[in-house]
């Protein structure tokens, strides 16, 4: 596609700036009737925003064995993993919740960030689309995509030897970039729906951990190169929060009889 940018930057940083808006609007329209300070909710998301990508930077260099990409180019330009961006809300979120916007209570907080961040993360796909990353194995049907040298794939493919030429582009592979997009765009309309059902506040959030994650850990098993970090830590998310998920439900049980 077009791994050396669009206008002259890299597909992410076209992207975040629209992305970060909607996320942004999306956010506190979904909590107007909360009457929450728009100025204080805006200066939040955009801390929070810091802090997974910091996340997801640091989780990417680990799985890695702290080893940066080469050229530094490819680095700076990519080089991010959800999990980590995902780590790093969930462990700074309420501390900044708390500090900037404390009239929101924390669950409800945590419920509508959760559904923004499937529409985001599913919008966020689009840059692996453009800079080929996050795809399955080789194929050639119809619907298989091949990239330009300084794509992702085509350094993998490079590297391990599949391509005659580093002039050639990428061998065509499965676009599973587009099935982690729909995961996160199902969970999050799901979210939605679900969100006028809830039976308590931070009910959402547990159950974004549940299905996103294990939806992303399912897509894990077709990535190429399997990353088993990346999977393992998805399943252990999304385990944690069926855990929690049911001992709440069952104290909440207890305490209605």
């Amino acid at each position: 596609m077009y791994p050396n940018g669009l206008f002259g930057l890299d597909a992410l940083r076209v992207l975040i700036s629209p992305i970060a808006i909607f996320g942004i609007v999306f956010f506190i329209l979904y909590l107007r009737n909360d009457r929450i300070k728009a100025g204080r909710a805006v200066l939040l998301l955009l801390a929070i925003g810091v802090f997974a990508v910091l996340g997801a930077k640091l989780f990417s260099l680990h799985v890695r064995g702290w080893e940066l990409y080469e050229p530094l180019s490819s680095e700076l330009r990519g080089g991010l993993r959800y999990p980590g961006a995902l780590l790093g809300m969930i462990l700074v979120g309420p501390l900044l919740k708390r500090w900037i916007l404390p009239d929101l209570p924390l669950p409800r907080f945590l419920d509508v960030l959760a559904i923004t961040v499937c529409f985001c993360f599913a919008l966020v796909r689009f840059s692996c689309l453009m800079n080929g990353c996050c795809t399955g194995p080789e194929c050639d049907a119809i619907y298989c995509l091949s990239y330009e040298p300084g794509s992702q794939v085509w350094y993998v493919q490079l590297q391990q030897g599949l391509l005659d030429h580093s002039s050639h582009p990428s061998n065509p592979v499965f676009p599973l970039h587009f099935l982690f997009m729909a995961a996160s765009l199902g969970v999050g309309v799901f979210l939605m729906w679900f969100d006028t059902k809830r039976s308590f506040n931070g009910q959402i959030g547990l159950l974004f951990l549940i299905l996103h994650d294990g939806a992303k850990g399912i897509l894990e098993s077709f990535r190429v190169p399997y990353v088993g970090e990346l999977q393992l830590t998805s399943f252990s998310i999304s385990a944690a929060g069926l855990v929690a998920l049911i001992i709440i439900l069952y104290y909440r049980r207890v305490n209605s009889d």
